[in-house]
C-alpha cells in the first residue's frame, strides 16, 4: 500500500470521526433545548389551563390533560433518547419482554397528547351540534 492510500484512509477516518462528534454534539444541544423549552412550555400551558375561568370549560380540561401528558413525554422520552443516542446506554436491551413493553408504553405516551386534542375537537363539535 502506498503512502497516498494511507493518507487518504487517514483523512477519511478523520472526516468520519468529525461527523460522529458533530452528530453527538448536535444531539446533546438539541435534546437540552427540547427538554428545556418543552418543560417551560408545558408548565405554562398547565398554569394557563388551571385558571379558574378556564377550568370550568370542558374543552380546556382536554387541553390541560394534553399539556400534562406532553410534560411526561418530554420528561421521560427526551432523556431516554439522549442516553440512547449520545451515551450508548440502551434501556431496551435488558430483555425481549421489557423491550416490547417499553416500546408500546413510549409510543402510547407519544400519541396521548394528540388524542386529547382530538377529544377537545370532538367535544367542541358536539357542543356546536347540540346548540
Amino acid at each position: 500500500m502506498s503512502s497516498s492510500d494511507t493518507n487518504t484512509t487517514s483523512a477519511n477516518l478523520d472526516a468520519i470521526n468529525a461527523l460522529k462528534y458533530s452528530k453527538i454534539l448536535f444531539l446533546q444541544v438539541w435534546c437540552l433545548a427540547t427538554f428545556s423549552l418543552g418543560i417551560v412550555g408545558h408548565i405554562l400551558s398547565i398554569y394557563v389551563f388551571t385558571r379558574r375561568s378556564l377550568y370550568s370549560n370542558s374543552c380546556s380540561q382536554y387541553f390541560l390533560a394534553s399539556a400534562i401528558a406532553g410534560l411526561f413525554v418530554v420528561c421521560i422520552l427526551v432523556p431516554l433518547r439522549l442516553l440512547q443516542y449520545v451515551y450508548n446506554i440502551d434501556a431496551f436491551v435488558s430483555s425481549d419482554a421489557m423491550c416490547k413493553i417499553l416500546t408500546w408504553l413510549l409510543n402510547w405516551m407519544k400519541a396521548l397528547p394528540s388524542w386529547f386534542i382530538v377529544l377537545a375537537c370532538v367535544d367542541r363539535l358536539v357542543l356546536q351540534l347540540t346548540n
